[in-house]
């Protein structure tokens, strides 16, 4: 096995450190060596608890930026095509306000006998509900009901 696969080998308690060490034989490995011509290990590790989930936010102390969202970054994807339109050609407004009379029209259709209706009522409801307050307190509403209240 080449290249840089590794496998948690060794945990070292009292450091609380991983050692990363990889597959390969010692003669493939690196034979990186120290000031004292000690062997260096191949990769280490420490521990630290999962950083802070910041909404995509950069974070420089995490080290990787992958941009902001739905345009987070990363490796080209198999079957994934994205299409855009130039900015000379993008013309946002087109359409409006003929899309405004038309599809306000065809929501209106849909709702009209849900609202007209309880309008209808309400409306002749309060008309007689006021020509009756102006008749009962007119001169002929207190003549003929006058003594019931």
């Amino acid at each position: 096995m080449t290249g840089r696969s590794a496998v948690f080998q060794d945990f070292d308690l009292s450091r609380g450190i991983f050692a990363f060490r990889s597959h390969e034989p010692r003669s493939i490995r690196s034979s990186a060596k120290d000031v004292n011509g000690q062997p260096v290990p191949s990769i280490l590790a420490t521990m630290r608890p999962t950083q802070a989930l910041s909404s995509g936010a950069p974070n420089w102390k995490a080290g990787h930026w992958l941009g902001d969202w739905g345009q987070m970054g990363g490796a080209k994807q198999k079957g994934i095509i994205h299409y855009g339109v130039s900015a000379n050609r993008q013309n946002p407004m087109s359409g409006t306000f003929h899309d405004a009379i038309f599809n306000t029209f065809r929501r209106t259709k849909g709702q009209i006998f849900y609202w007209v209706p309880p309008l209808v009522a309400a409306y002749y409801l309060m008309d007689w509900a006021t020509e009756r307050n102006h008749y009962l307190n007119s001169k002929h509403g207190r003549a003929e009901f006058g003594e019931e209240e």
